[in-house]
């Protein structure tokens, strides 16, 4: 089975590297680290360790209230002499209290406790104890945000942790999915959100067409479509999912399927040049083969800068997309630039990493080194990769940050290679 998995390095493909501190910038609503749940952006949740401390408060004070009852009910209501009053015997019992007395060894982890431990478990592999140990936190809240998106996380890794696939971590994943989205539903409009939905839904349709159960599999599957799942290439040879290809319905489901996708494609393009605000960029390099490159060179073409670097993971994760563009529409008008920023004040070191990565990778258009002042025009550079698309005219029209997939690309391409000369003289 070719299952999404999610590794904890996930964030840097969806978010980007930071050249400063090598750390995505936090999501503005969502989660700010895969899947965790830090609040929206209108109305931000309540911390786990506020709702914990509280609790632990309004207990504490419940077991000082009894002790103090129960002695002042032994006296007839009245302190003895050598007896300290109801207020100095409170105090008294909450002294002579042992830390951890059989009610405190019973309360479950707070949530940021199971995160904790559920982090270290992961990072040694130990991906089902890691999820046991987020499932003990959840004990103490059922409805925590961030430990249900947690969850659902931790499970598609333990699923695949172990020499066979255990698909019921996939169900399992889902299920956490659904309660945490029952319990935030806003969160179901953030595009990361969404990404990891359609993920989740996915590996969960395998598991429930490996469990006999297509129809079951194949309502799954709409509904990964619908939160945006896009491999519909991916669904058509999976193995897992044959008793669901059997399906009469099938068919019927890949042909909505496309035209869902390809609406969601479009409202995606279309939002991404709404929010993308004009800017000036310009270069005048050369490139890693000794030639003179500059923007003007591509008057008239559909043009994507791509300003990454060799030790970025998402930037070289999205290579071979890049690669596949130019090889479906260098002919309609398109051109690729990659501008390289390396880790090194050695030009020529520099150079060479990018020429060996170049080679190697088979890469079909042109990279140079950026100077400085290049990158210094692009407003509010976030991170690496940041990728510019130009229309015919020259103009920016998008600007995005960290690793997307594919179908993202070359909906941007085609939006940009089908816009009329006047449209795309016409816009901002």
């Amino acid at each position: 089975m070719l299952s999404r998995l999610l590794p904890l390095c996930v964030v840097l493909a969806i978010f980007g590297c930071s050249e400063a501190s090598k750390t995505p910038p936090a999501a503005k609503s969502g989660p700010a680290a895969p899947p965790a749940v830090s609040g929206t952006q209108n109305n931000a949740a309540p911390t786990t360790s506020g709702i914990a401390a509280a609790r632990q408060e309004a207990s504490q004070t419940k077991r000082t209230a009894d002790v103090a009852e129960s002695r002042t009910a032994a006296t007839g209501g009245q302190p003895k002499d050598d007896e300290p009053n109801d207020d100095t015997a409170a105090e008294t019992a909450a002294t002579d209290q042992k830390p951890a007395d059989e009610d405190e060894e019973k309360k479950p982890p707070t949530a940021e406790q199971a995160m904790r431990a559920a982090t270290r478990k992961a990072q040694l592999g130990k991906w089902k104890e890691a999820v046991e140990e987020l499932e003990k936190g959840l004990e103490g809240d059922p409805e925590d945000v961030n430990l249900l998106f947690n969850l659902a996380f931790f499970t598609q890794n333990a699923a695949k942790a172990g020499r066979k696939t255990d698909y019921s971590m996939f169900e399992k994943s889902a299920d956490y999915l659904d309660r945490g989205l029952k319990a935030s539903p806003e969160l179901a409009d953030n595009p990361q959100i969404r990404s990891f939905v359609g993920t989740v839904l996915y590996n969960a349709a395998s598991a429930q067409a490996v469990d006999n159960k297509p129809e079951d599999a194949l309502a799954t599957l709409k509904r990964a479509v619908e939160a945006g799942y896009k491999d519909l290439s991916q669904m058509e040879k999976e193995k897992d999912l044959e008793s669901v290809r059997a399906l009469a319905e099938f068919p019927e489901f890949l042909t909505k399927a496309r035209e869902t996708i390809r609406e969601q494609l479009r409202e995606e393009v279309e939002k991404m040049i709404a929010e993308t605000k004009p800017f000036d960029f310009d270069f005048e390099l050369t490139d890693i083969e000794g030639e003179a490159i500059s923007k003007g060179d591509f008057k008239g073409k559909v043009l994507i800068v791509d300003v990454w670097g060799t030790w970025c993971p998402p930037c070289r994760a999205e290579i071979p997309s890049f690669v596949a563009l130019v090889d479906k529409f260098k002919e309609a008008g398109l051109e690729i630039v990659g501008l390289n920023s390396e880790r090194t004040k050695d030009d020529e070191k520099a150079l060479e990493l990018v020429k060996d990565f170049h080679q190697e990778n088979k890469m079909n258009y042109r990279c140079a080194l950026a100077k400085r002042e290049t990158i210094e025009q692009i407003p509010d550079m976030e991170g690496f990769p940041t990728t510019l698309f130009f229309d015919r005219t020259g103009k920016v029209r998008v600007k995005v940050v960290g690793a997307h997939p594919y179908d993202t690309l070359e909906a941007i391409v085609q939006y940009l290679l089908d816009e009329k000369p006047a449209e795309a003289a016409g816009a901002r």
